[in-house]
């Protein structure tokens, strides 16, 4: 059992509740030949070799394995309680009735394909365009749609939004089956703690598994809420587009921000055909900021459109090519920028109506 702890507690540490109020769930539960361990929405398993049935504290194990032992093995005595040898110290603690520790989810799971490491890591960086507001649980995950052998993902707050219309444009996974679910933040976020080529993944009617190093499986409930219609957002008509540079609105936003009133961040940025002027102005400190820089590219007319400085510079980092196309329609609608050399990747920031609109 020592191997498998090793492999096991790490990835455990990032599925456990903090002060969870089951005091069970402080337990690793031993049970049909499996280390178990969940936050009741998060299983994670490994196979051992011991069919015996009991659970054992979490912050014992984790001080145990601490001192890196060479052995390893535990007794069950009577009243409930556990001896643990290991090298030359021995630990005697409580354990609990396994019975009383949460059901393994009981789906037929079938297996819809294989992802890639590098398909992880983008659904990863997607998550801070995701909602924190739990009262919006579906905002809160990734939504993922896998059909015709191409994975598409979205992330959105309801003012940004990120879109990728392919995870894996060459191809180096493996599609078996159609598939469209909300993962939970906290299921991407313990994926990310392996370094991986290729997870195996399989989809009940509830839960997703996926098939980890050593044998490891991560269990994860998905998110029952219906996700926005996003998509009929991004298809529409935008007869407006400039080139912009990355680095050079990056460096006129970042230079706004300390001028820009701290509760709102609201800047004004006006459109014209060979220039976009930045204005920001705080009231209550008496401040007004103004800075003006270059693009390529034609607007229709002269516009003034708002937006959250903090947004607009999140927005703009994540997208990865300095040459930038900005599309919008007018001072009301989404906005979408995209990477000039990259169709994959959709960037989408809402605007701030202004006063005078």
């Amino acid at each position: 059992m020592l191997h498998e702890l090793r492999a096991f507690l790490p990835i455990a540490e990032k599925v456990k509740v903090r002060n969870p109020t089951l005091t069970i769930l402080n337990d690793i539960a031993v049970r049909d030949g499996q280390l178990i361990i969940t936050d009741l929405e998060n299983w994670l398993t490994i196979p051992i070799e011991d069919e015996r049935e009991f659970t054992v504290p979490f912050e014992v194990i984790r001080q145990i394995l601490k001192s890196r032992p060479a052995s390893f093995k535990i007794d069950i005595l009577k009243d409930n309680r556990l001896e643990i040898h290991y090298d030359n110290n021995t630990v005697v603690c409580q354990y609990m009735d396994v019975d009383e520790y949460p059901s393994f989810p009981k789906d037929k799971f079938n297996k819809i394909g294989t992802w890639t490491g590098e398909m992880i890591l983008q659904l990863h960086s997607q998550l801070q365009h995701a909602s924190t507001d739990e009262l919006k649980p579906a905002l809160m995950g990734v939504w993922i749609k896998q059909e015709q052998g191409i994975c598409q993902s979205c992330t959105t707050d309801g003012h940004t939004l990120e879109y990728v219309s392919d995870l894996d444009p060459e191809k180096k996974g493996e599609t078996n089956a159609d598939f469209e679910g909300i993962l939970s933040p906290k299921c991407i976020q313990i994926l990310t703690k392996f370094r991986i080529d290729q997870i195996q993944v399989a989809v009940g009617e509830n839960f997703i598994q996926f098939h980890l190093p050593h044998y490891m499986i991560i269990t994860s409930r998905l998110i029952a809420e219906s996700y926005p219609d996003f998509l009929s957002i991004l298809r529409q008509e935008c007869p407006n587009e400039l080139k912009i540079e990355k680095e050079a609105i990056l460096k006129a936003v970042e230079a706004s921000i300390p001028f820009a009133n701290k509760d709102t961040w609201l800047s004004r940025l006006l459109l014209k055909n060979g220039t976009i002027g930045l204005i920001t102005t705080d009231y209550e400190r008496n401040l007004t900021f103004s800075t003006e820089i270059e693009h390529n590219g034609r607007a229709t007319a002269a516009m003034e459109i708002g937006f959250n400085l903090k947004l607009l510079q999140k927005t703009l980092n994540s997208i990865p090519a300095n040459e930038i196309i900005w599309k919008y329609k007018d001072n009301h609608s989404a906005n979408l920028f995209v990477a000039s050399d990259d169709n994959c990747k959709i960037n989408l920031l809402m605007p701030v109506r202004l006063e005078e609109d």
